[in-house]
């Protein structure tokens, strides 16, 4: 009896804490452009994040070269907030190469406060291009809870 107690606290004291995480999976596929991410955070009181990755594909003929197809990362995090229902994020990353100089900025804001799923929300993606007015494109999107 004795070991199996003592055998238990061991388990117990080395076991460390468990934090899920709640997953996003936002996506828009309209005339501009077709998008998909996938983010995680901790449920845990700091809400940090530990997962975000995307792809998006801007099909505006305006839309510099280099910035057609672009597959996001964490790196590209500006910001970001998962709070309440409500999630938001800023994606920004330069150019390089031919496209220096050149810089696209997308901010995602999403909405369950409501209680409907799957949330909805917005996008305004911009391209900014020395000598040139910046472009920018908007639109719905929905994300859903994983």
């Amino acid at each position: 009896m004795l070991r199996w107690l003592l055998l238990s606290g061991v388990v117990l004291a080395s076991a460390g804490p468990a934090y899920s995480a709640g997953r996003y999976y936002c996506a828009v596929d309209d005339g501009n452009v077709k998008l998909s991410l996938d983010v995680g955070f901790e449920e845990a009181a700091a809400r940090k994040l530990n997962h975000f990755r995307g792809a998006l594909i801007a099909k505006a003929a305006a839309v510099p070269s280099g910035f057609k197809t672009l597959m996001l990362d964490s790196s590209q995090l500006a910001h970001y907030w998962s709070y309440d229902g409500d999630l938001r994020l800023e994606v920004f990353a330069r150019g390089e190469d031919q496209d220096a100089g050149k810089s696209f900025d997308l901010i995602i804001m999403s909405s369950a406060k409501d209680g409907t799923a799957p949330m909805s929300g917005s996008y305004v993606l911009t391209f900014d291009v020395p000598d040139a007015k910046p472009l920018e494109l908007k639109g719905p999107l929905t994300c859903s809870v994983k």
